[in-house]
């Protein structure tokens, strides 16, 4: 099941061109292309003559031809021309999707049109502002969208997946792990106080190999599939505490350095995703060099990370696992996506009555 009243992102806006693009998303064929004013457009990838893909056929102006009969379709997804008639039956038309362009992603709305308020799309300002330096990628994953979920917000992992790169021991075995619940999302916020910096912010914060520094870690997770993390470290940045501060919007504590992960995760179908994620940093937010130095080394770890899900997709099935401490989180938001489920499944039914 997935939700359907909620905004995805679907696509970079460099994929979507104009030549159709084929994206399943939630289980569903969608085409997306872009009329000749730019704006993007997305229909349901079937003709309603024959079923053909409509991601086979070609744009000719501000219409989308359907390569088996050349029956023609405006971005409204109404049939405006069929060869060799002069009428158009009535109910020619293709399902649309309202979409959205922001913070340098391309969103889709797969549910009831009406509900579509751009004004709900998940906040991911670190990603367009000059204030930090960003760059991300997309990765097709053949997993269920809620593995990703569970990775992120467990980060003991990193001592043991990561090593190489964004790990070590200390965010496994000497971390203080909180987790904070309201009614749309679940935090976890992670304090690793007076240890060693991992390899990539040694490189990044230039802090030496046996200098202590506080880490956090805030993930910050909303259904369906929005994690936001903030993470960083910096000589003394809890104060003398044990446990530092857990808000998201927390500035970086002075000399320090902070990185935010921003991670949208689209179900394609129950066992595969379309996975949209952006490094983002403010050490030195106007150098590109820095940015492509973070980005490359968090890509490798994410790398890691895929090779992770797709083994544990391929070991899952009915069978129960059972839980440690560290799953806190993962369990909260599991529980959290299932009764947004629910809460979407009684609505729709009210709907129909």
């Amino acid at each position: 099941m997935f939700l359907k009243n909620v905004w995805y992102v679907c696509a970079e806006p460099e994929e979507v061109t104009r030549t159709p693009l084929a994206r399943t998303i939630c289980g569903e064929p969608v085409v997306l292309w872009r009329a000749q004013d730019g704006a993007a457009v997305a229909f349901e990838d079937r003709c309603c003559h024959r079923r053909m893909p409509l991601h086979k056929g070609v744009i000719v102006g501000d219409r989308l031809r359907c390569h088996y009969h050349g029956l023609e379709f405006e971005p409204s997804g109404a049939c405006v021309h069929v060869p060799g008639q002069t009428t158009v039956p009535p109910d020619a038309a293709v399902k649309t999707y309202p979409v959205a362009e922001r913070y340098d992603w391309l969103w889709i709305w797969m549910g009831d049109p009406a509900l579509a308020d751009e004004a709900a799309i998940m906040p991911y300002p670190w990603k367009t502002s000059t204030e930090w330096g960003a760059k991300g990628t997309y990765f097709h994953v053949q997993c269920a969208s809620q593995l990703i979920v569970d990775n992120l917000l467990d980060l003991t992992h990193l001592g043991f997946v990561h090593l190489s790169t964004i790990g070590n021991q200390a965010v496994a075995e000497n971390a203080d792990s909180r987790v904070f619940r309201d009614d749309d999302s679940v935090t976890v916020a992670r304090w690793i106080v007076g240890h060693d910096a991992p390899p990539t912010y040694q490189k990044a914060g230039g802090f030496g190999p046996d200098q202590k520094v506080d880490r956090w870690q805030i993930i910050e997770y909303r259904p369906p599939g929005f994690v936001r993390l903030f993470t960083g470290a910096a000589p003394g940045a809890a104060e003398g505490q044990e446990f530092g501060w857990h808000d998201l919007g927390h500035a970086t504590p002075e000399g320090g350095i902070g990185l935010r992960n921003l991670n949208a995760i689209t179900p394609e179908t129950e066992t595969t995703c379309h996975y949209f994620w952006s490094q983002a940093q403010d050490v030195q937010p106007q150098s590109g060099e820095v940015t492509d130095a973070l980005y490359d080394q968090v890509l490798t770890a994410f790398h890691q990370d895929w090779e992770v899900f797709e083994m544990q997709q391929g070991n899952w099935d009915d069978r129960p696992v059972i839980d440690i401490n560290a799953d806190a989180g993962p369990v909260s938001a599991r529980q959290l996506m299932d009764r947004r489920l629910a809460e979407e499944g009684q609505a729709t039914q009210v709907a129909a009555e």
